[in-house]
């Protein structure tokens, strides 16, 4: 496009080319505009100037900002915002489920109650995995919109912050559930587990039974708001019981060498919260390894339970979520969300349950 000639005020040039691109439908609503730097540079002139021009978009209702985040479009060209239709007298009535795989009984008991919920009003659920992929996530995402699916459900990929297709599609109105983490700066609806209190019961019934030194073994957690949010209760959980929250004592290296360097290298600590089962099992494997009793001479509780644990001699301590009811609420929402695009986003979470087992003990001197 020319841009407007010199003639005109500076900020009047770069609101004119704005609103020339939404009128040509080349800037649509959710579009994030370039930066203020960005289109500094492109009209020769100071943010100022540009900070002054978006001002007046956004007044106007063209434009929205997110901070942090950037400009975004709001509206159409003729003003009106451009909304998702209901999709109700579409002869088959979908809803998209997008998770990272369908490898442990949790995921396959959040599926399940999806689709008790979903199929109650006669939908049908597709199941897509992102296999922890973000492109994949983002293509999933724009699939479902594109094939006419009335809604999606997503569980975000793991170490995902923010994704800005989520946000578009939120924008517009279309039905959006996230399911056991939340994104930052995202508000959207959301179903999750009460992370922290869990974390925070977990670590306090070590504490209670006389440990001190317990390690958090987790895999890196850097943007994944479930992660953190044990971990903060982990900590909290120290700090209100009067304990030295030694950073040594987090782990974040899940191969079973290392592992087992690591608690070979700390004989002080005599209790393990580990991040969830897989990594409990991890744990399990390399004190048998290093021929340490389990609860005797380490204890070892984790979230969630693992498939046929009550098979196993040990019922091991854990942290249970309630997997077929976060799918169920998702489900529920979503359903919703379908009939009043409209309302409020809600963020529904859910406690967990601690069930005491046989890997915790009160802690004895390891050799």
């Amino acid at each position: 496009m020319t841009i407007p000639t010199k003639r005109i005020p500076l900020y009047n040039q770069i609101r004119t080319y704005i609103t020339d691109q939404i009128d040509r439908g080349e800037l649509l609503p959710g579009d994030r505009l370039p930066s203020e730097n960005e289109l500094a540079e492109l009209f020769g002139v100071s943010r100022i100037t540009v900070k002054g021009a978006l001002s007046t978009l956004v007044k106007d209702g063209t434009v929205y900002r997110i901070q942090g985040k950037g400009s975004f479009i709001a509206q159409q060209a003729q003003g009106e915002p451009l909304r998702y239709q209901s999709p109700e007298s579409r002869k088959l009535k979908l809803i998209s489920l997008l998770i990272p795989s369908l490898k442990t009984a949790y995921m396959v008991n959040l599926v399940r109650g999806v689709e008790r919920a979903a199929s109650s009003k006669g939908y049908r659920v597709i199941v897509s995995l992102t296999l922890e992929s973000v492109e994949t996530e983002c293509k999933l995402l724009a699939e479902a919109e594109e094939f006419g699916v009335a809604g999606v459900i997503v569980y975000p990929v793991e170490g995902e912050s923010y994704n800005e297709d989520i946000l578009r599609l939120t924008l517009r109105g279309y039905p959006v559930v996230v399911i056991d983490r939340y994104l930052k700066g995202l508000e959207t609806n959301c179903v999750c587990t009460d992370h922290f209190n869990g974390a925070y019961d977990a670590t306090t019934h070590l504490i209670e039974a006389g440990h001190t030194r317990i390690a958090f073994l987790t895999a890196p957690y850097a943007g994944t708001t479930s992660m953190e949010d044990r971990l903060e209760g982990y900590r909290c959980a120290l700090a209100d019981n009067g304990i030295f929250g030694d950073p040594r004592l987090v782990f974040t290296q899940t191969d079973p060498d290392h592992i087992e360097r690591y608690l070979k290298e700390n004989p002080d600590i005599t209790a393990v919260f580990a991040l969830n089962s897989s990594l409990g099992l991890k744990v399990f494997a390399v004190a048998e390894r290093l021929h340490l009793a389990i609860p005797g001479q380490l204890s070892v509780i984790f979230f969630d339970d693992y498939e046929y644990s009550t098979r196993w001699a040990l019922r091991p301590t854990c942290i249970l979520q309630q997997e077929e009811e976060i799918g169920a609420q998702a489900g529920k929402l979503m359903l919703s969300l379908i009939g009043k695009p409209d309302q409020e986003r809600k963020k529904i979470v859910l406690p967990p349950q601690l069930v005491i087992g046989g890997t915790t003990a009160a802690p004895t001197v390891r050799a």
